[in-house]
Protein backbone atom coordinates (compact mmCIF):
# COMPACT_ATOMS: atom_id res chain seq x y z
CA UNK A 1 0.00 0.00 0.00
CA UNK A 2 1.30 3.06 -1.01
CA UNK A 3 1.78 6.14 1.60
CA UNK A 4 -0.03 9.08 1.06
CA UNK A 5 1.45 12.63 1.10
CA UNK A 6 -0.28 15.65 2.01
CA UNK A 7 1.15 18.48 0.28
CA UNK A 8 1.65 22.03 2.87
CA UNK A 9 -0.12 24.58 2.29
CA UNK A 10 2.12 27.58 0.20
CA UNK A 11 2.83 30.58 2.24
CA UNK A 12 0.23 32.62 0.12
CA UNK A 13 -2.70 30.64 1.10
CA UNK A 14 -1.47 30.56 4.41
CA UNK A 15 -1.54 34.20 4.97
CA UNK A 16 -5.23 34.49 2.86
CA UNK A 17 -6.60 32.31 5.90
CA UNK A 18 -4.60 34.29 8.25
CA UNK A 19 -6.24 37.29 7.15
CA UNK A 20 -9.73 36.13 6.69
CA UNK A 21 -9.37 34.51 10.22
CA UNK A 22 -8.16 37.89 11.92
CA UNK A 23 -11.05 39.53 10.17
CA UNK A 24 -13.99 37.95 12.01
CA UNK A 25 -11.42 37.91 15.49
CA UNK A 26 -11.90 41.71 15.03
CA UNK A 27 -15.78 41.14 15.05
CA UNK A 28 -15.69 39.18 17.73
CA UNK A 29 -13.50 41.37 19.99
CA UNK A 30 -15.53 44.32 18.97
CA UNK A 31 -19.08 42.63 20.01
CA UNK A 32 -17.22 40.91 23.14
CA UNK A 33 -16.53 45.12 23.83
CA UNK A 34 -19.95 45.81 23.48
CA UNK A 35 -21.45 43.72 26.14
CA UNK A 36 -21.50 46.10 29.20
CA UNK A 37 -22.93 48.43 26.95
CA UNK A 38 -25.85 46.66 25.91
CA UNK A 39 -26.46 45.56 29.60
CA UNK A 40 -26.53 49.33 30.21
CA UNK A 41 -28.85 50.22 27.29
CA UNK A 42 -27.04 52.58 25.92
CA UNK A 43 -25.35 53.08 22.13
CA UNK A 44 -21.76 54.59 22.53
CA UNK A 45 -22.69 57.88 21.26
CA UNK A 46 -26.28 58.81 23.47
CA UNK A 47 -26.45 61.89 24.87
CA UNK A 48 -26.01 61.99 28.70
CA UNK A 49 -28.62 64.04 29.69
CA UNK A 50 -30.08 62.43 32.02
CA UNK A 51 -26.98 61.02 33.90
CA UNK A 52 -28.51 63.81 36.52
CA UNK A 53 -28.80 61.14 39.94
CA UNK A 54 -27.10 60.22 43.15
CA UNK A 55 -24.05 58.63 42.45
CA UNK A 56 -23.57 55.48 45.11
CA UNK A 57 -27.60 54.46 43.79
CA UNK A 58 -26.17 54.79 40.05
CA UNK A 59 -22.97 52.59 40.78
CA UNK A 60 -24.88 50.13 43.00
CA UNK A 61 -27.01 49.53 39.91
CA UNK A 62 -24.94 49.60 37.53
CA UNK A 63 -22.82 46.85 39.31
CA UNK A 64 -26.12 44.94 39.16
CA UNK A 65 -26.40 45.56 35.49
CA UNK A 66 -23.53 44.22 35.02
CA UNK A 67 -23.43 41.28 37.55
CA UNK A 68 -25.81 40.04 36.07
CA UNK A 69 -24.95 39.85 32.95
CA UNK A 70 -22.54 37.12 33.06
CA UNK A 71 -19.76 39.45 31.73
CA UNK A 72 -16.25 37.57 31.19
CA UNK A 73 -12.87 39.60 32.84
CA UNK A 74 -11.12 37.17 29.67
CA UNK A 75 -11.01 38.83 26.62
CA UNK A 76 -10.02 36.54 23.38
CA UNK A 77 -6.41 36.53 22.78
CA UNK A 78 -5.07 37.61 19.51
CA UNK A 79 -5.01 35.37 16.73
CA UNK A 80 -1.86 35.82 15.44
CA UNK A 81 -0.42 35.55 19.06
CA UNK A 82 -1.79 32.19 18.92
CA UNK A 83 -0.81 31.23 15.67
CA UNK A 84 2.96 32.03 16.35
CA UNK A 85 2.78 29.01 18.84
CA UNK A 86 1.44 26.46 16.38
CA UNK A 87 4.74 25.89 14.49
CA UNK A 88 8.58 27.46 13.74
CA UNK A 89 7.08 27.86 10.19
CA UNK A 90 3.87 29.63 11.11
CA UNK A 91 6.16 31.63 13.21
CA UNK A 92 8.44 32.78 10.42
CA UNK A 93 5.82 33.24 8.28
CA UNK A 94 4.18 35.75 10.26
CA UNK A 95 7.36 37.55 11.69
CA UNK A 96 8.20 38.69 8.47
CA UNK A 97 5.23 39.72 7.27
CA UNK A 98 4.87 42.92 8.70
CA UNK A 99 1.05 43.44 7.21
CA UNK A 100 -0.15 40.93 9.08
CA UNK A 101 -0.12 43.03 12.15
CA UNK A 102 -1.10 46.76 11.33
CA UNK A 103 -4.53 46.61 12.88
CA UNK A 104 -3.92 47.01 16.55
CA UNK A 105 -7.54 46.75 19.00
CA UNK A 106 -6.56 47.39 22.55
CA UNK A 107 -8.70 47.00 25.70
CA UNK A 108 -8.71 48.18 29.36
CA UNK A 109 -9.29 44.97 30.22
CA UNK A 110 -5.95 43.66 29.26
CA UNK A 111 -4.56 45.37 32.26
CA UNK A 112 -0.55 45.12 32.28
CA UNK A 113 -0.71 42.80 29.08
CA UNK A 114 -1.47 46.11 26.78
CA UNK A 115 1.80 47.40 27.10
CA UNK A 116 3.13 44.37 25.44
CA UNK A 117 0.58 43.74 22.86
CA UNK A 118 1.47 47.24 21.69
CA UNK A 119 5.06 46.68 21.15
CA UNK A 120 4.93 43.24 19.71
CA UNK A 121 2.66 44.79 17.17
CA UNK A 122 4.67 47.94 16.46
CA UNK A 123 7.43 45.91 16.17
CA UNK A 124 6.21 43.18 13.93
CA UNK A 125 4.65 45.72 11.34
CA UNK A 126 8.04 47.13 10.32
CA UNK A 127 7.11 50.51 8.60
CA UNK A 128 3.87 49.61 7.67
CA UNK A 129 1.17 52.20 8.68
CA UNK A 130 -1.15 50.95 11.01
CA UNK A 131 -4.58 51.61 12.46
CA UNK A 132 -4.98 51.75 16.23
CA UNK A 133 -7.93 51.57 18.16
CA UNK A 134 -8.04 51.98 22.08
CA UNK A 135 -11.35 51.01 24.91
CA UNK A 136 -10.68 52.41 27.86
CA UNK A 137 -14.77 52.51 28.60
CA UNK A 138 -15.91 50.62 31.34
CA UNK A 139 -18.75 51.62 32.63
CA UNK A 140 -18.00 52.14 36.42
CA UNK A 141 -16.42 54.73 35.36
CA UNK A 142 -18.73 57.05 34.77
CA UNK A 143 -19.92 59.60 37.10
CA UNK A 144 -22.98 61.12 37.04
CA UNK A 145 -23.47 65.33 37.52
CA UNK A 146 -24.96 65.99 40.84
CA UNK A 147 -26.29 69.02 39.97
CA UNK A 148 -27.52 69.89 43.40
CA UNK A 149 -24.51 69.03 45.22
CA UNK A 150 -22.72 71.60 42.92
CA UNK A 151 -24.89 73.95 43.12
CA UNK A 152 -24.82 73.63 47.30
CA UNK A 153 -20.96 73.71 47.03
CA UNK A 154 -20.76 69.73 48.28
CA UNK A 155 -19.84 68.17 45.56
CA UNK A 156 -17.16 67.53 43.46
CA UNK A 157 -16.24 64.27 41.43
CA UNK A 158 -15.98 61.22 43.56
CA UNK A 159 -12.34 59.62 44.42
CA UNK A 160 -11.12 57.43 41.48
CA UNK A 161 -11.23 53.64 42.23
CA UNK A 162 -7.53 51.64 42.30
CA UNK A 163 -8.92 49.66 39.04
CA UNK A 164 -9.48 52.55 37.69
CA UNK A 165 -5.87 54.36 38.44
CA UNK A 166 -4.06 51.82 37.60
CA UNK A 167 -6.12 51.56 33.87
CA UNK A 168 -4.70 54.72 33.42
CA UNK A 169 -1.21 54.55 34.21
CA UNK A 170 -1.51 51.45 31.73
CA UNK A 171 -3.32 53.56 29.02
CA UNK A 172 -0.49 56.36 29.33
CA UNK A 173 1.98 53.49 29.05
CA UNK A 174 0.79 52.10 25.84
CA UNK A 175 0.20 55.58 24.00
CA UNK A 176 3.76 56.23 25.13
CA UNK A 177 4.21 53.07 22.92
CA UNK A 178 2.15 54.12 19.76
CA UNK A 179 3.09 57.93 20.01
CA UNK A 180 6.84 57.05 19.14
CA UNK A 181 5.16 55.50 16.15
CA UNK A 182 3.21 58.61 15.36
CA UNK A 183 4.13 58.86 11.78
CA UNK A 184 2.47 55.55 11.26
CA UNK A 185 -0.61 56.28 12.74
CA UNK A 186 -3.02 56.14 9.40
CA UNK A 187 -6.10 55.89 11.99
CA UNK A 188 -6.55 56.53 15.67
CA UNK A 189 -9.69 55.91 17.61
CA UNK A 190 -9.97 56.55 21.51
CA UNK A 191 -12.97 55.71 23.86
CA UNK A 192 -12.80 56.83 27.01
CA UNK A 193 -15.12 57.08 30.00
CA UNK A 194 -13.35 58.63 32.73
CA UNK A 195 -12.75 62.05 32.17
CA UNK A 196 -9.15 61.80 33.73
CA UNK A 197 -8.37 59.45 31.32
CA UNK A 198 -9.16 61.64 28.77
CA UNK A 199 -7.01 64.10 29.81
CA UNK A 200 -4.21 61.89 30.20
CA UNK A 201 -4.24 60.70 26.69
CA UNK A 202 -4.87 64.28 25.36
CA UNK A 203 -2.23 66.12 27.01
CA UNK A 204 0.21 62.71 25.70
CA UNK A 205 -0.85 63.06 22.40
CA UNK A 206 -0.16 67.31 22.25
CA UNK A 207 3.83 66.49 22.89
CA UNK A 208 6.09 67.60 20.54
CA UNK A 209 7.55 64.34 18.43
CA UNK A 210 10.62 64.34 15.87
CA UNK A 211 7.65 62.32 13.66
CA UNK A 212 5.12 64.48 12.17
CA UNK A 213 1.42 62.60 11.89
CA UNK A 214 1.81 62.47 8.15
CA UNK A 215 -0.24 60.03 7.25
CA UNK A 216 -2.87 60.20 9.68
CA UNK A 217 -6.03 60.38 7.85
CA UNK A 218 -9.07 59.11 10.40
CA UNK A 219 -9.58 60.49 13.86
CA UNK A 220 -12.28 59.62 16.39
CA UNK A 221 -12.14 60.41 20.21
CA UNK A 222 -14.96 59.63 22.17
CA UNK A 223 -15.41 60.84 25.41
CA UNK A 224 -18.68 58.90 26.00
CA UNK A 225 -21.57 58.38 28.44
CA UNK A 226 -20.63 61.64 30.76
CA UNK A 227 -22.78 64.99 30.96
CA UNK A 228 -18.76 66.50 31.94
CA UNK A 229 -16.82 67.60 28.67
CA UNK A 230 -13.42 67.53 27.56
CA UNK A 231 -12.37 71.54 27.31
CA UNK A 232 -9.23 73.04 26.49
CA UNK A 233 -7.69 75.28 27.89
CA UNK A 234 -5.55 78.52 26.12
CA UNK A 235 -2.17 77.37 27.65
CA UNK A 236 -2.49 74.41 26.50
CA UNK A 237 -0.68 72.69 23.52
CA UNK A 238 -2.94 71.55 20.36
CA UNK A 239 -3.02 67.77 19.28
CA UNK A 240 -0.29 66.69 17.05
CA UNK A 241 2.01 69.88 17.63
CA UNK A 242 4.38 70.93 14.49
CA UNK A 243 2.42 68.31 12.57
CA UNK A 244 -0.46 69.00 9.70
CA UNK A 245 -1.89 65.78 9.43
CA UNK A 246 -4.05 65.09 6.59
CA UNK A 247 -7.02 64.01 8.56
CA UNK A 248 -10.39 63.21 6.10
CA UNK A 249 -12.51 61.71 8.91
CA UNK A 250 -12.64 63.66 12.06
CA UNK A 251 -14.68 62.63 14.69
CA UNK A 252 -15.06 64.54 18.61
CA UNK A 253 -17.41 63.17 20.69
CA UNK A 254 -17.52 64.95 24.12
CA UNK A 255 -14.15 66.57 23.57
CA UNK A 256 -13.86 70.07 22.74
CA UNK A 257 -12.56 71.34 19.11
CA UNK A 258 -10.17 73.46 20.52
CA UNK A 259 -7.99 70.11 20.85
CA UNK A 260 -7.45 70.09 17.11
CA UNK A 261 -5.08 72.12 15.44
CA UNK A 262 -5.98 74.59 12.81
CA UNK A 263 -3.51 72.39 10.26
CA UNK A 264 -5.69 69.26 11.27
CA UNK A 265 -9.28 71.30 10.54
CA UNK A 266 -7.67 71.84 6.58
CA UNK A 267 -9.00 71.70 3.61
CA UNK A 268 -8.12 67.68 3.52
CA UNK A 269 -11.39 67.48 5.81
CA UNK A 270 -14.22 65.78 4.24
CA UNK A 271 -16.04 64.08 7.17
CA UNK A 272 -16.82 66.22 10.27
CA UNK A 273 -18.36 65.18 13.21
CA UNK A 274 -18.53 67.62 16.57
CA UNK A 275 -19.90 66.59 20.07
CA UNK A 276 -19.61 69.56 22.44
CA UNK A 277 -21.83 71.26 25.07
CA UNK A 278 -20.01 74.33 25.25
CA UNK A 279 -22.61 76.51 27.56
CA UNK A 280 -20.40 76.24 30.72
CA UNK A 281 -17.90 78.03 29.04
CA UNK A 282 -19.29 81.45 29.64
CA UNK A 283 -20.97 82.65 26.61
CA UNK A 284 -17.67 80.79 24.76
CA UNK A 285 -15.33 83.38 25.98
CA UNK A 286 -14.14 82.49 29.57
CA UNK A 287 -10.26 83.20 29.89
CA UNK A 288 -9.05 79.69 30.78
CA UNK A 289 -11.01 78.31 27.72
CA UNK A 290 -11.41 81.35 25.11
CA UNK A 291 -14.23 82.27 22.64
CA UNK A 292 -14.43 78.29 21.79
CA UNK A 293 -17.60 79.43 19.55
CA UNK A 294 -15.63 81.65 17.32
CA UNK A 295 -12.89 79.25 17.39
CA UNK A 296 -14.92 76.69 15.79
CA UNK A 297 -16.90 78.80 13.08
CA UNK A 298 -13.42 80.11 11.63
CA UNK A 299 -12.18 76.45 11.09
CA UNK A 300 -15.45 76.08 9.60
CA UNK A 301 -14.68 78.19 6.89
CA UNK A 302 -11.34 76.12 6.15
CA UNK A 303 -13.31 73.57 4.98
CA UNK A 304 -13.68 74.06 1.64
CA UNK A 305 -13.80 69.97 0.45
CA UNK A 306 -15.82 68.57 3.31
CA UNK A 307 -18.98 66.71 2.39
CA UNK A 308 -20.61 65.89 5.56
CA UNK A 309 -21.01 67.83 8.93
CA UNK A 310 -23.01 66.35 11.82
CA UNK A 311 -22.86 69.36 14.97
CA UNK A 312 -23.70 68.17 17.88
CA UNK A 313 -23.37 71.35 19.93
CA UNK A 314 -25.03 73.67 22.70
CA UNK A 315 -23.91 77.14 21.93
CA UNK A 316 -24.93 80.78 23.71
CA UNK A 317 -24.38 82.32 20.43
CA UNK A 318 -23.19 82.33 17.11
CA UNK A 319 -21.25 85.60 15.76
CA UNK A 320 -19.58 84.95 12.25
CA UNK A 321 -19.51 86.15 8.99
CA UNK A 322 -20.55 83.81 5.76
CA UNK A 323 -18.84 80.46 5.72
CA UNK A 324 -18.81 78.67 2.43
CA UNK A 325 -19.24 75.16 2.51
CA UNK A 326 -19.00 74.86 -1.52
CA UNK A 327 -19.32 70.62 -1.39
CA UNK A 328 -21.03 70.01 1.91
CA UNK A 329 -23.53 66.79 0.78
CA UNK A 330 -25.17 66.49 3.67
CA UNK A 331 -25.74 68.51 7.33
CA UNK A 332 -26.81 67.71 10.17
CA UNK A 333 -27.36 69.20 13.75
CA UNK A 334 -28.49 68.38 16.95
CA UNK A 335 -28.90 70.37 19.88
CA UNK A 336 -30.96 72.16 23.03
CA UNK A 337 -30.22 75.12 21.93
CA UNK A 338 -30.97 75.73 18.64
CA UNK A 339 -32.39 78.96 19.29
CA UNK A 340 -29.14 80.18 20.38
CA UNK A 341 -27.07 79.69 17.68
CA UNK A 342 -29.24 77.04 14.75
CA UNK A 343 -30.91 80.30 13.59
CA UNK A 344 -28.26 82.66 13.21
CA UNK A 345 -25.63 79.50 11.26
CA UNK A 346 -28.73 79.05 9.02
CA UNK A 347 -28.47 82.95 8.22
CA UNK A 348 -24.85 82.73 7.55
CA UNK A 349 -23.75 79.69 6.24
CA UNK A 350 -23.86 78.93 2.44
CA UNK A 351 -24.01 75.44 0.86
CA UNK A 352 -25.14 74.97 -2.41
CA UNK A 353 -24.00 71.27 -3.28
CA UNK A 354 -26.37 70.31 -0.05
CA UNK A 355 -28.83 67.40 -0.35
CA UNK A 356 -29.42 65.88 2.92
CA UNK A 357 -30.74 67.69 5.52
CA UNK A 358 -31.00 66.25 9.05
CA UNK A 359 -32.74 68.80 12.18
CA UNK A 360 -33.14 66.95 15.92
CA UNK A 361 -34.20 68.77 18.53
CA UNK A 362 -32.80 67.15 22.10
CA UNK A 363 -34.85 69.07 24.11
CA UNK A 364 -38.89 69.12 25.34
CA UNK A 365 -38.82 73.26 25.48
CA UNK A 366 -40.73 74.70 22.51
CA UNK A 367 -38.47 77.87 23.65
CA UNK A 368 -35.35 76.44 22.84
CA UNK A 369 -36.68 76.15 18.95
CA UNK A 370 -38.33 79.60 18.51
CA UNK A 371 -37.73 81.32 15.21
CA UNK A 372 -35.79 77.91 13.53
CA UNK A 373 -38.98 77.23 11.05
CA UNK A 374 -38.67 80.86 10.37
CA UNK A 375 -35.08 80.25 9.55
CA UNK A 376 -35.33 76.99 8.12
CA UNK A 377 -38.03 78.69 5.47
CA UNK A 378 -35.68 81.34 4.27
CA UNK A 379 -32.87 78.86 4.35
CA UNK A 380 -34.53 76.85 1.65
CA UNK A 381 -36.02 79.65 0.21
CA UNK A 382 -34.34 80.01 -3.68
CA UNK A 383 -36.73 82.85 -5.30
CA UNK A 384 -33.72 85.57 -5.76
CA UNK A 385 -30.65 82.35 -5.68
CA UNK A 386 -28.59 82.11 -8.17
CA UNK A 387 -27.39 78.58 -7.55
CA UNK A 388 -31.11 77.42 -6.03
CA UNK A 389 -30.91 74.68 -2.80
CA UNK A 390 -31.59 71.22 -4.26
CA UNK A 391 -32.29 69.20 -1.17
CA UNK A 392 -33.19 65.74 -2.01
CA UNK A 393 -33.83 64.26 1.62
CA UNK A 394 -34.99 65.83 4.84
CA UNK A 395 -35.11 64.63 8.50
CA UNK A 396 -36.84 65.95 11.26
CA UNK A 397 -36.80 65.28 14.89
CA UNK A 398 -38.86 66.26 17.39
CA UNK A 399 -38.83 69.52 15.23
CA UNK A 400 -42.29 71.22 16.07
CA UNK A 401 -45.57 71.24 18.52
CA UNK A 402 -47.91 73.35 16.88
CA UNK A 403 -46.17 75.35 14.02
CA UNK A 404 -47.60 78.57 12.04
CA UNK A 405 -49.54 76.39 9.51
CA UNK A 406 -48.58 79.23 6.01
CA UNK A 407 -44.69 78.27 6.90
CA UNK A 408 -45.39 74.71 7.23
CA UNK A 409 -46.65 74.84 3.88
CA UNK A 410 -44.31 77.33 2.75
CA UNK A 411 -41.24 75.51 3.75
CA UNK A 412 -43.13 71.91 1.70
CA UNK A 413 -43.73 73.80 -1.22
CA UNK A 414 -40.64 75.17 -1.70
CA UNK A 415 -38.31 72.26 -1.61
CA UNK A 416 -40.13 70.61 -4.75
CA UNK A 417 -36.59 68.54 -5.31
CA UNK A 418 -36.87 66.77 -2.10
CA UNK A 419 -37.59 62.69 -2.39
CA UNK A 420 -37.40 61.51 0.83
CA UNK A 421 -39.01 62.86 3.99
CA UNK A 422 -38.84 61.64 7.40
CA UNK A 423 -40.35 62.78 10.49
CA UNK A 424 -39.16 60.99 13.34
CA UNK A 425 -39.87 59.88 16.41
CA UNK A 426 -40.94 62.48 19.11
CA UNK A 427 -39.97 63.03 22.72
CA UNK A 428 -43.47 63.45 24.44
CA UNK A 429 -46.25 64.61 21.57
CA UNK A 430 -47.03 63.87 18.35
CA UNK A 431 -45.84 64.56 14.86
CA UNK A 432 -49.43 66.22 14.09
CA UNK A 433 -48.31 69.57 12.90
CA UNK A 434 -45.78 68.14 10.14
CA UNK A 435 -48.09 65.78 8.92
CA UNK A 436 -50.72 68.12 8.53
CA UNK A 437 -48.57 70.19 6.55
CA UNK A 438 -48.25 67.39 3.65
CA UNK A 439 -51.80 67.94 2.91
CA UNK A 440 -52.51 69.28 -0.49
CA UNK A 441 -54.25 73.02 0.70
CA UNK A 442 -54.32 73.24 4.45
CA UNK A 443 -56.22 76.22 5.88
CA UNK A 444 -56.77 76.66 2.33
CA UNK A 445 -53.10 77.69 0.96
CA UNK A 446 -52.13 77.63 -2.65
CA UNK A 447 -49.39 74.86 -3.88
CA UNK A 448 -48.68 71.15 -3.77
CA UNK A 449 -46.07 70.28 -0.73
CA UNK A 450 -43.27 68.18 -1.50
CA UNK A 451 -44.24 67.38 -4.97
CA UNK A 452 -41.41 64.85 -5.61
CA UNK A 453 -41.80 62.93 -2.26
CA UNK A 454 -41.02 59.84 -3.24
CA UNK A 455 -40.17 57.94 0.22
CA UNK A 456 -42.02 58.98 3.00
CA UNK A 457 -41.14 57.77 6.91
CA UNK A 458 -43.49 59.38 9.61
CA UNK A 459 -43.85 58.27 12.96
CA UNK A 460 -46.32 59.45 16.46
CA UNK A 461 -49.37 60.45 13.44
CA UNK A 462 -52.71 59.46 13.77
CA UNK A 463 -53.62 56.27 11.09
CA UNK A 464 -56.52 58.91 10.00
CA UNK A 465 -54.16 61.88 9.08
CA UNK A 466 -51.89 59.14 7.15
CA UNK A 467 -55.06 58.27 5.23
CA UNK A 468 -55.81 61.79 4.02
CA UNK A 469 -52.31 62.93 3.15
CA UNK A 470 -52.34 59.54 0.69
CA UNK A 471 -55.77 59.75 -0.60
CA UNK A 472 -55.68 63.57 -1.28
CA UNK A 473 -51.64 63.89 -3.28
CA UNK A 474 -53.00 60.71 -4.85
CA UNK A 475 -55.07 62.59 -7.51
CA UNK A 476 -52.33 65.52 -8.41
CA UNK A 477 -48.95 64.02 -6.86
CA UNK A 478 -46.74 60.98 -8.47
CA UNK A 479 -47.89 58.23 -5.73
CA UNK A 480 -45.46 57.14 -3.30
CA UNK A 481 -42.47 54.59 -4.19
CA UNK A 482 -42.24 53.74 -0.05
CA UNK A 483 -44.16 54.36 3.07
CA UNK A 484 -43.49 53.73 6.66
CA UNK A 485 -45.42 54.34 9.20
CA UNK A 486 -45.53 53.86 12.91
CA UNK A 487 -49.21 55.39 14.38
CA UNK A 488 -50.28 57.26 17.50
CA UNK A 489 -51.03 54.96 20.33
CA UNK A 490 -54.66 55.77 19.38
CA UNK A 491 -58.04 53.89 19.51
CA UNK A 492 -59.57 55.14 16.89
CA UNK A 493 -56.70 53.52 14.62
CA UNK A 494 -58.56 50.39 14.45
CA UNK A 495 -61.73 52.19 12.86
CA UNK A 496 -59.66 53.79 10.45
CA UNK A 497 -60.76 52.18 7.03
CA UNK A 498 -57.17 50.44 4.88
CA UNK A 499 -58.63 51.68 1.57
CA UNK A 500 -55.70 53.94 0.78
CA UNK A 501 -52.92 51.32 1.45
CA UNK A 502 -52.70 50.06 -2.38
CA UNK A 503 -52.03 53.74 -3.64
CA UNK A 504 -48.49 53.47 -2.16
CA UNK A 505 -45.64 51.09 -4.03
CA UNK A 506 -44.73 49.42 -1.12
CA UNK A 507 -46.23 49.84 2.48
CA UNK A 508 -44.59 48.91 6.02
CA UNK A 509 -45.80 49.11 9.53
CA UNK A 510 -42.84 50.22 11.67
CA UNK A 511 -42.12 47.62 14.58
CA UNK A 512 -39.31 48.09 17.27
CA UNK A 513 -36.52 50.17 16.64
CA UNK A 514 -32.56 49.88 17.19
CA UNK A 515 -33.42 53.44 19.07
CA UNK A 516 -34.24 56.76 18.54
CA UNK A 517 -31.01 58.17 17.95
CA UNK A 518 -31.04 60.09 14.09
CA UNK A 519 -28.37 57.98 12.99
CA UNK A 520 -30.12 55.00 13.67
CA UNK A 521 -33.43 56.20 12.29
CA UNK A 522 -32.36 57.68 9.31
CA UNK A 523 -30.45 54.52 8.16
CA UNK A 524 -33.83 52.65 8.95
CA UNK A 525 -32.24 50.81 11.94
CA UNK A 526 -35.65 48.87 12.79
CA UNK A 527 -38.01 45.98 12.38
CA UNK A 528 -41.50 45.66 10.30
CA UNK A 529 -45.05 44.52 11.80
CA UNK A 530 -45.96 41.43 9.74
Amino acid sequence: MTGSHIAPLSNDVLLMIFKLVCEEDQAVFNGYLQKENALIGKHWDDWEEDFDCDYDRWHFELADLLSSGNIDDSLPRSTLLQAMSVCKHWYSLLSQTPSMWTVLEISFREGAAAIEHARTFLHRSGSCLVKITLLWDDPTWIVPVCWDDIDNGRGGLPPPSRQEIMAGAYLGLVIQELYAHVHRWSEFTLRTTSITHTYQALALMSRPSIHPARKLEKLHLQFIHNPRHASHHISEPSLFPGSAPPIRDLLLFGISWAWSSPSALSSNLVNLRIHYDAWTNDDGGNSLTGPEAKMLWQSLSMLVNLRTLALEVDLESFDADTIELPRLHSLAIKSRSMSSWAVEFFQNVEVPDLRILTLCVATQDSDNVEGLLDALVDFTNSEDSEDPLELEELHLFNFIDDGDAELLHRLYTQVPTVKTLTLGPRMNTNNLALAMGLLLTPNGLPGLPLPGLRTLAMFDVPKQIVRRIILERHSLAAPLEELCCRYCEDNENKGVPDDWQHQVGKYYCIGGLKSARYTDVVSRQWSYLV
